[in-house]
């Protein structure tokens, strides 16, 4: 031991006996802190671990070794010993439903989780006992994984007859393109086969039917409008589905996030989901960063939008910890079979058809310029590669346009992109926002896609380590409750790619490190925050998430398995375990 550190190791005893708190983590109204003996995983380019961290109020002052920290707070500073575990920044989410997720904890819900027939007339049962499952006298049952779809011989059999044949019945597909309801709401609903004959082409193919348009129960992307406007409302209050969702994302290390879906635009400035956000944060019982982004209509002009945006910024401009940021717009749907509205360049090898490019390319490339030109994000749902690269020609005369390249604009999901486009991220400066828990070899993949698309697009799903060698930045999003919220879950499968069918394309698995900044740095960069969140480094907030495990080292089994002991908002404890 050298010289220098003899003498910090006595100097550290000596604080430590003197200054460390007992019987509680945190010592009651002591705003200066520093926290030690830790391995810190920082997400800073300059110094990505450290061993110590000091913090005043809500930011921090220092990092480094604690012989460095030390001397940056009072000599009252309270020492919290990390005891060897590891620190993060506060994890951050690019793409999650936070008042979606948290109702579905609070519903009926199959969580993605494929059931027999026999199975889920058990759960329907226990659902309609419960309650959990009620709206109104609707049974109404979310989280339905999408290979149930493929049986819909057995749902009709099932719910339309006894003993459900008399009980209206709506199932929610788990990626929300796809439902399936019975007899009984098709009736109320109006869906009948004088109904399908009616309808063009173009809105045929989100219902299904048989020879004589008689419906099968089947509805998809804005089909299900037409179920929406017989369901009744679900008995979970907003605010107690959002108070609810923000305490479980913090119990897994979440401190901010992207609100992709946060009302419509169509809503004019009666936005009801903002007002839930700006209702919780005002109340304190929101420990959490929240932007958020409103769904809009890249098709249509972009003047109304953007004004109907900035009353809203205007509206919420004081509440702290939300910013509204701009648009989401769905480029394309979801490739899973029956489904298939994801736009794709090479047809369905089933139907022939291209999937559904939902905004006509020429309209979306001035939207982009005008909404840019104003100052506000675009963030586009995009799957298929067809619908990857006409955003991203969007984004180009974006570029082109307005010269500049101040607005980090996103993409997400991004289940096909091909080589020509991977520059093109790092070049136009767009982030990938990405699901990588969904890059395996599953049910989905293997079942439901690979024998439904050409297999040269099969071979280019969620190239996640293609995309970060041509310099993009690879930002993490859980879609939740599309899917799991935990990131340690997704930085396992980004990292593995193992599914319960094998591997999806070994080539494109990730880095640890590269994962745990998709959780950090990148991801506050979807969120325009990379300056004040994201990274432990000197003057930014001090969100912190304590893990049980050496998450830098550990193997991708046990990264899978990672626990988080204490989430820290603003320097303040929000959640322990």
């Amino acid at each position: 031991m050298r010289p220098s550190d003899i003498f910090s190791f006595f100097a550290f005893i000596i604080l430590f006996t003197c200054f460390s708190s007992t019987g509680s983590l945190f010592a009651q109204g002591r705003t200066e802190k520093i926290l030690f003996n830790g391995k810190i995983f920082t997400a800073s380019p300059n110094s990505t671990v450290a061993e110590a961290v000091s913090i005043s109020g809500d930011k921090i002052v220092a990092v480094g070794s604690f012989a460095s920290v030390r001397g940056s707070v009072s000599d009252g500073a309270e020492l919290i010993d990390l005891k060897g575990k590891c620190l993060l920044p506060g994890l951050i989410d690019s793409h999650i439903h936070a008042i979606g997720g948290g109702e579905s904890l609070m519903i009926a819900t199959l969580n993605d989780v494929l059931l027999s027939k026999e199975e889920l007339g058990k759960f329907a049962k226990e659902a309609i006992e419960s309650k959990k499952g009620l709206r109104g006298d609707v049974l109404y049952i979310g989280g339905v994984h999408s290979s149930t779809w493929a049986s819909v011989g057995d749902l009709i059999d099932l719910f339309n007859k006894a003993p459900f044949n008399s009980q209206a019945v709506v199932l929610r597909g788990s990626d929300k393109h796809t439902s399936w309801a019975n007899n009984v709401v098709l009736k109320r609903a109006g869906i009948n086969a004088q109904f399908i004959h009616g309808l063009s082409a173009a809105e045929k193919k989100y219902f299904g039917f048989n020879q004589a348009d008689e419906p099968n129960g089947l509805i998809s992307e804005k089909g299900y409008q037409k179920i929406d406007e017989v369901l009744p409302a679900s008995p979970i209050r907003p605010l107690d589905a959002a108070e609810n969702g923000g305490k479980y994302l913090n119990s897994l290390g979440i401190t901010a996030w992207l609100d992709p879906s946060a009302g419509n635009i169509e809503d004019g400035e009666s936005n009801s989901h903002l007002e839930v956000y700006s209702t919780l944060l005002g109340q304190k019982k929101l420990n959490a960063h929240v932007t958020a982004v409103v769904v809009a209509n890249a098709s249509e002009d972009p003047a109304p939008q953007v004004a109907i945006i900035k009353k809203l910024q205007q509206r919420y401009k004081n509440v702290e910890g939300m910013r509204v940021l701009g648009f989401k717009i769905f480029a394309d749907g979801v490739l899973e079979y029956p489904t298939q509205t994801a736009a794709v360049s090479i047809p369905y090898l089933n139907s022939g058809q291209n999937g559904s490019l939902m905004f006509e390319p020429s309209k979306f490339k001035a939207f982009a310029a005008f909404a840019d030109k104003e100052g506000l994000l675009v963030h586009v749902h995009a799957i298929g590669d067809r619908a990857v690269t006409e955003t991203l020609n969007g984004f180009a005369h974006m570029r082109q346009s307005n010269g500049n390249a101040d607005i980090a604009h996103s993409i997400t999901h991004l289940q096909i992109v091909v080589p020509a486009d991977f520059k093109r991220f790092s070049h136009l400066k767009i982030i990938p926002s990405m699901q990588l828990l969904w890059a395996n070899a599953d049910n989905y993949v293997v079942d439901l896609v690979k024998p439904y698309i050409d297999p040269s697009l099969y071979r280019r799903q969620y190239p996640a380590m293609s995309l970060l060698r041509a310099g993009a930045k690879i930002a993490g999003a859980s879609d939740w409750p599309v899917s799991s919220a935990n990131p340690f879950e997704a930085i396992h499968m980004g990292e593995t790619r193992v599914g319960k069918k094998g591997v999806l394309e070994a080539t494109e698995v990730m880095t640890r490190v590269e994962m745990l900044k998709a959780y950090t740095i990148n991801a506050a960069k979807v969120l325009m925050m990379e300056k004040t969140i994201g990274s432990i480094e000197p003057g930014k907030q001090a969100d912190f998430v304590l893990v049980d495990r050496d998450v830098l080292s550990v193997s991708s089994d046990d990264v899978n398995k990672t626990s988080v002991i204490w989430t820290m908002f603003a320097g303040k404890i929000v959640y322990s375990k």
